[in-house]
C-alpha cells in the first residue's frame, strides 16, 4: 500500500482527511462519499501533494492520485509511518460508558501523575500533555488527530495516555491502530439513539473496546452493577478482567464493605481488597462513588501505589460535574453536565438526599439529537424536584419551543415553569431560592457556549449562576 519511501519521495509534511483543513504539503485521503471529486480538487488546490482514494482518478487528477484498495487501511498505514508508530511507545488507557467517562478519566490522570508518570489526557473537557492543556472539540478525536496527539505526547516524554472512548469513535474505527493497555466500562443508559438506533447496537459499539481494541495482555475493569456491564463481563474473553460492584453484588472481585457514606462534604468508604483504611474524596453522590470505585479498582489492577490513589482522590476537581458554584447563606447551586435520563436522575437524587429545603432544577435538551429521551427527562425532573425550570440547552437548528414541548410531554403536573431563554431561567431560579434550598442546573456543565442555529455563542452556566446569586 503506502511506504516510508513513498511518503519521503512526495515530501509529505502532514496527513489530512478533511479538505477544509488541508495545508501545503499534506497527503489527502479521499473517501468514496458523495462529492468526493470536489473535496479532492479542493485539497489539491490548497496544496496537497497527492490524494489517496479507492476509485480511479477523477479527470485531470491522474498525476496527483494514488489508488488503493482500502483507503481506511492506507490512512492507518500512513499514520503509523508518518508519526513513527507512537502508540507502540506509550501505554494507553481508555474509559467508555454513557456517564462517568470524564470524571473517571480525570481520576485516572491524577492517580498516574501522583504515581510519578507523565500523562497525556484526551477527553470531553480538555486535552493535555503533561501540564499543557488545550480545549477539546470531540470526546474522541479523529484517527489522524489521535496519531498526531500521541506523537506529541511521546515527544514530550509522556509514559501514559488516558482517553475517553466514545461509542461513535469505536464504531467508526477512529481508534484503529491502538492496543489499549486497559479499558474501563462505567455504565450504559439511553443516549445517542439518533446515531445507534437501538440500545443493543449502542452496547455493541461500546463492547468493541474490549473485543477489538484491547491489547492481548490488557486489563478490563467493569462495573457489573450496570446490567450491560454484567453482560459485558460475562461475554468477553480477555487475559485479565476485574468486576466492580458498589452494591456488593455476589461474586464481584472488588466491592466496598458496608454502605458508602455520602454527605455534602463528599464520600467515604472502605475497600478491603485494596486497603484496610478508609478512602475519602470531596466528590459527591452515588454516581461518583461508582466512578471512584471503578478507578480505584483499575489503579489496583495495574499496580499503582495506594498513596497515589489517596492523593488523587483528595485533590481531583472535575469542571461541570456536580460542581458547587454557590454555597452561601444556606443556598446551594450545583452545575452538572447531566444530559441523559440516567445522569439527570442520579444528580437530582444526590441533591435531594442533601437538600433540607426545596429542590429546583433548570434543564433543557439538545436540539438535533435523540428526541426520545426528552419526555423521560421531564418525568424524572417532575418526580424528584420540587420545581423544574424548562429552558433551552443547545437548540442547534431545532425550535427551542418544540424541544421544550417534547420535555413537557413527559410531565403530568404543573411543577414546572417554562423560560426559553437559559440565562433568564437561571436568574429566576436563583432568585427563588431560600436558605436550605438546592438548585441543580443540568445539561451543559463545563461548556462555555450555547449553540443556536449553527452559531456558537459564549454562555457559561457557572458564570450565569454566580452573577444571579450575587444579586440575590
Amino acid at each position: 500500500m503506502l511506504s516510508d519511501a513513498l511518503l519521503q519521495n512526495l515530501s509529505v509534511r502532514g496527513l489530512c482527511d478533511d479538505s477544509r483543513r488541508v495545508k501545503e504539503g499534506d497527503l489527502f485521503f479521499s473517501f468514496p462519499v458523495e462529492g468526493y471529486e470536489a473535496f479532492a480538487c479542493d485539497a489539491v488546490a490548497k496544496g496537497a501533494v497527492a490524494v489517496v482514494g479507492e476509485t480511479a482518478a477523477p479527470e485531470g487528477m491522474a498525476s496527483k492520485w494514488i489508488q488503493v484498495k482500502d483507503v481506511r487501511a492506507a490512512r492507518l498505514e500512513a499514520a503509523q509511518i508518518f508519526y513513527k508508530d507512537p502508540f507502540a511507545k506509550i501505554a494507553v488507557h481508555a474509559v467508555t460508558g454513557t456517564n462517568g467517562k470524564t470524571t473517571s478519566a480525570f481520576l485516572m490522570d491524577s492517580m498516574l501523575t501522583a504515581a510519578g508518570h507523565k500523562v497525556a489526557l484526551l477527553g470531553t473537557i480538555k486535552n493535555k500533555i503533561g501540564n499543557d492543556s488545550v480545549p477539546a472539540s470531540l470526546t474522541t478525536p479523529g484517527q489522524l488527530d489521535l496519531f498526531a496527539f500521541a506523537a506529541r505526547a511521546v515527544e514530550a516524554g509522556c509514559t501514559d495516555l488516558v482517553m475517553e472512548a466514545s461509542s461513535h469513535s469505536l464504531h467508526q474505527g477512529r481508534v484503529a491502530g491502538i492496543r489499549f493497555r486497559s479499558g474501563l466500562f462505567s455504565n450504559l443508559t439511553q443516549d445517542h439513539l439518533d446515531y445507534h438506533k437501538t440500545m443493543d447496537a449502542y452496547f455493541e459499539a461500546k463492547k468493541l473496546l474490549f473485543t477489538r481494541y484491547l491489547a492481548d495482555d490488557g486489563v478490563a475493569v467493569i462495573n457489573v452493577d450496570d446490567e450491560y456491564g454484567a453482560k459485558l463481563f460475562e461475554g468477553i474473553d480477555v487475559s485479565k478482567k476485574v468486576s466492580v460492584s458498589r452494591l456488593g453484588k455476589a461474586g464481584a472481585d472488588i466491592s466496598p464493605v458496608g454502605a458508602v457514606a455520602s454527605t455534602e462534604d463528599g464520600l467515604e468508604f472502605t475497600v478491603p481488597k485494596i486497603s484496610p483504611e478508609k478512602f475519602s474524596t470531596p466528590l459527591c453522590g452515588d454516581f461518583n462513588a461508582d466512578n471512584v470505585l471503578l478507578v480505584l479498582s483499575w489503579a489496583h489492577a495495574i499496580g499503582l501505589p495506594e498513596s497515589a490513589m489517596r492523593e488523587a482522590l483528595a485533590t481531583v476537581r472535575v469542571p461541570g460535574r456536580f460542581e458547587k458554584v454557590w454555597n452561601k447563606g444556606g443556598k446551594h447551586v450545583i452545575v452538572d453536565y447531566a444530559h441523559t435520563p440516567d445522569a439527570l436522575e442520579r444528580v437530582l437524587n444526590t441533591a435531594r438526599g442533601l437538600c433540607r429545603g426545596r429542590l429546583s432544577a433548570v434543564f433543557g435538551c439538545g436540539g438535533d439529537r435523540d428526541r426520545t429521551k426528552r419526555p423521560i427527562m421531564g418525568s424524572i425532573a417532575e418526580r424528584i424536584a420540587d420545581r423544574a425550570w424548562l429552558t433551552s440547552d443547545n437548540p442547534r437548528t431545532e425550535n427551542p419551543s418544540a424541544i421544550i414541548a417534547d420535555v413537557r410531554a413527559g410531565m403530568v403536573t404543573d411543577k414546572f415553569v417554562v423560560v426559553e431563554d437559559r440565562a433568564e431561567a437561571i436568574a429566576k431560579a436563583c432568585v427563588s431560592l431560600e436558605p436550605g434550598d438546592w438548585l441543580v442546573i443540568a445539561g451543559k456543565g463545563h461548556e462555555d457556549y450555547q449553540i443556536v442555529g449553527k452559531t456558537k455563542h459564549h454562555f457559561d452556566d457557572r458564570e450565569e449562576a454566580v452573577k444571579a446569586m450575587e444579586k440575590c
